[in-house]
């Protein structure tokens, strides 16, 4: 029997791969059903199942199942090297499990004897670290250029402004003038 595996609280970016040692029909009754991989597991309470990949490795064809850890579950080739031979050889269905599979909780697994784990693998993880230094002259503190006063209207743009003016004067002693004549 395997011994049991311990998941912190708060896990993340752990990746882990057990070899499914039962018949096709079974792995696939199982794949149908949460609660009875949970069980399979032993673990308290149900899985996020969106962080849950229950396949057989024929869906893996041309990928195999270090390029789909490699390139679909984020695992660093390097990782992967040490279990690479024994990845290759495995047959029948997998189970992925990933750390966001546990929501959180703290979680022991416990699992049954037809689950076998191959490996824990951590997910590449995004550097977030800056460097502090700013190197551009944009980046520094009242470097913007100064403000300019606003440009002063063209001679043209003002004698428009005007002639609308009067137009609008002249219409209106018109209309004044027809209502009060009328």
């Amino acid at each position: 029997m395997m011994p049991a595996i311990s998941i912190p609280a708060r896990e993340r970016g752990v990746v882990r791969v057990f070899a499914l040692s039962m018949a096709e029909a079974e792995a696939r009754a199982l794949k149908q059903s949460p609660e009875a991989i949970a069980e399979s597991l032993g673990v308290d309470g149900l899985l996020d199942m969106e962080h849950v990949e229950l396949f057989p490795l024929t869906d893996l064809d041309g990928v195999g199942l270090l390029g789909y850890l490699n390139e679909g579950a984020g695992v660093p080739v390097d990782q992967l090297s040490p279990d690479r031979v024994k990845l290759d050889k495995l047959g029948g269905w997998v189970l992925v499990l990933f750390s966001l599979a546990f929501e959180d909780r703290a979680t022991t697994l416990r699992p049954s004897p037809a689950f076998t784990l191959i490996g824990s693998y951590g997910e590449e993880r995004t550097d977030h670290s800056a460097d502090d230094t700013l190197a551009a002259d944009a980046a520094k503190p009242y470097s913007a250029a100064p403000e300019t006063p606003p440009k002063r209207p063209s001679d043209a743009a003002m004698s428009g402004r005007v002639a609308t003016l009067v137009l609008i004067v002249l219409a209106l002693f018109t209309y004044l003038f027809i209502r009060i004549a009328g």
